[in-house]
């Protein structure tokens, strides 16, 4: 059993979970990713890489760390806990304490490595998985419009110079490529649910939420909330209104709420349509 793999397959079964009306498949995306901090987590924050025969085989690499948190921001999108935006500021931290290279960018193995060759390799292309410095670069953007805290704003800007000086190499980059839209252009789907009932939202706010999970737009983030004043301070949402209620925001500037899920999803489209 391998975390990165794993990581990958979590996301995606978050993602499919609201996109097919299979809620099963979201509860199996918390099972995995729940194994995985149980039992292949090692006590300074790392996933460690493989699992076997009820041991752990082998150490963590950059990948894992990056579809790890990278899965646990899909968990926690899709239900809106606490616990696993925690998870993945967690792998996150992790990946910026054993792997940074200093320079913006990440080795893929750990500075602690013992296993691996002297020489440190660190690359963005894409292969048959998704690069983890590209997947990273999807992390702390995320972080970013989730927590409004600009340091994960100003390491997803680093990690994209570490890459991007090269343009005939960034063709092999589509996953680094994907994350920087992301970083300036996402749609920062807010959906308040008026404070009565705990995520997952119930009333009105699950036709806005499964509108918003449901996006065709992969720059889209959700945000699930009780109450616009739970938001960070510097959220362009903070203090907007009560629910159930969705807004949606691009740049630092927010709609006004909107209520009617088909006009929400007008929204969401609009960026495409224009494209």
């Amino acid at each position: 059993m391998l975390a990165d793999w794993n990581g990958l397959a979590i996301a995606a079964l978050a993602r499919a979970a609201a996109v097919f009306a299979q809620p099963a498949w979201l509860t199996r995306a918390i099972a995995a990713h729940d194994f995985i901090l149980a039992n292949m987590t090692a006590p300074d924050g790392r996933a460690q890489h493989a699992w076997r025969l009820g041991r752990v085989t082998a150490a963590g690499l950059l990948d894992d760390q990056a579809a790890m948190a990278r899965a646990a921001l899909a968990l926690h999108e899709s239900t809106g806990a606490t616990r696993h935006l925690a998870e993945a500021i967690r792998f996150a931290t992790a990946a910026l304490t054993f792997f940074a290279d200093g320079q913006g960018g990440f080795y893929t193995s750990a500075a602690d490595a013992t296993d691996v060759p002297l020489a440190r390799p660190r690359t963005a292309h894409d292969n048959a998985t998704p690069a983890a410095n590209g997947l990273l670069v999807e992390v702390f953007a995320r972080l970013w419009h989730l927590t409004g805290e600009a340091v994960w704003h100003e390491r997803a800007e680093a990690l994209l110079r570490a890459f991007t000086g090269n343009d005939e190499h960034l063709a092999q980059m589509p996953t680094l490529l994907a994350a920087a839209d992301l970083l300036e252009a996402a749609a920062v789907v807010v959906v308040v649910d008026g404070g009565t009932s705990p995520p997952p939202l119930e009333g009105g706010g699950v036709s806005l939420l499964a509108t918003a999970l449901t996006s065709p737009d992969p720059a889209t983030i959700v945000l699930q909330v009780q109450a616009t004043d739970a938001l960070p301070p510097l959220h362009p949402a903070h203090g907007k209104g009560s629910g159930p209620a969705a807004y949606l925001c691009r740049g630092n500037v927010c709609s006004l709420p909107v209520t009617d899920p088909a006009t929400l999803a007008e929204m969401l489209h609009a960026r495409s349509q224009s494209n």
